[in-house]
């Protein structure tokens, strides 16, 4: 994944030592389309275009230090835990999770703050 989108933001930027991802959903990155039509699906292919963004930098999961979720129902709450964990492992980075109305289809949005390794 490049770092180039259609819409008018990046999909990554540095600050510092800090990289931002922005808010990512699950799209396949060819097609453009939904994955699926269930939270788990969305997910997966979330973090894997988040992983992607983070490849690119030069990072992966480890890297990251905080989360932003963003949930269009309350009661996703417990198996997008489930999925989280099979890409965050501990210590986890800091998280914040809101539950909101999303565009389209979509039933998961997120974003990520990394850090640079001082090699990177």
């Amino acid at each position: 994944m490049t770092n180039k989108t259609s819409l008018p933001f990046s999909l990554s930027s540095r600050l510092g030592s800090a990289v931002y991802v922005s808010g990512q959903v699950g799209l396949d990155p060819v097609s453009g389309a939904v994955v699926g039509p269930t939270l788990e699906e969305q997910t997966v292919q979330t973090m894997r275009n988040i992983q992607s963004i983070l490849k690119g930098e030069g990072l992966d999961f480890s890297d990251v230090k905080k989360v932003s979720v963003y949930l269009t129902k309350r009661e996703f709450f417990e198996t997008f835990n489930e999925i989280y964990i099979r890409f965050f492992k501990e210590p986890y980075p800091a998280r914040t999770t809101i539950y909101c109305d999303l565009n389209y289809d979509l039933l998961v949005e997120i974003d990520v703050v990394a850090e640079l390794r001082e090699n990177a």
